[in-house]
């Protein structure tokens, strides 16, 4: 298992690196091996990039899907999931903006279903806080794109300015936008 282990974690991270045109036997020189070693482990490179964003999938939306409760915990969540880890956000970067056609339809399209589930979960938090009167009275799919487009805009910034590091600034973006989605005439809850 930890040479399966291994294979994966070195195909994720030169996927990340250079997307689907990373090799078989640059995994395998990696992680020190024969390229017919892999395929001990998996069929083909197709079913070893399927079995790497699975495992993604499950890693992300579990992580971060624990705490739903509330807008500045989610926020802080999807940023700190990519805090120690430069890979994986180059990872999700590459999926998303060019995945490979090798990958299946299926795949996107839970990524894309899964993505929809946390907006909608946002949206629904942001509609309580309206309804409380907490925040402005706005659309709430307009502030729960601007809360995604913060999210996505400091992340993109994070590979950008690397390695300027902007996290640093998190809590204080948090407070800005935090500030202009709340209800002026409400002080019941802190930035």
């Amino acid at each position: 298992m930890e040479t399966k282990m291994k294979i994966t974690d070195s195909a994720f991270e030169l996927f990340a690196k250079k997307g689907i045109s990373f090799t078989l036997t640059e995994v395998a020189e990696e992680v020190g091996i024969k390229k017919a070693s892999i395929y001990a482990h998996f069929e083909s490179k197709e079913i070893l990039l399927k079995e790497i964003i699975e495992k993604e999938l499950k890693e992300y939306f579990f992580e971060i899907n624990q705490e739903n409760d509330d807008l500045k915990k989610i926020f802080f969540g999807v940023l700190d999931y990519y805090n120690n880890s430069h890979i994986k956000l180059l990872f999700w970067k590459r999926l998303l903006l060019l995945p490979p056609d090798s990958i299946e339809n299926s795949i996107i399209e839970r990524v894309h279903q899964l993505s929809e589930e946390r907006f909608q979960t946002v949206k629904k938090l942001i509609i309580v806080e309206i309804e409380k009167e907490i925040l402005i009275k706005d659309s709430e799919e307009s502030i729960c794109l601007m809360f995604f487009s913060l999210i996505h805009g400091l992340l993109s910034s994070e590979l950008i300015y690397h390695p300027y590091d902007i996290r640093e600034h998190y809590d204080k973006i948090w407070n800005h936008f935090w500030r202009g989605i709340s209800n002026p005439n409400v002080n019941k809850q802190e930035a």
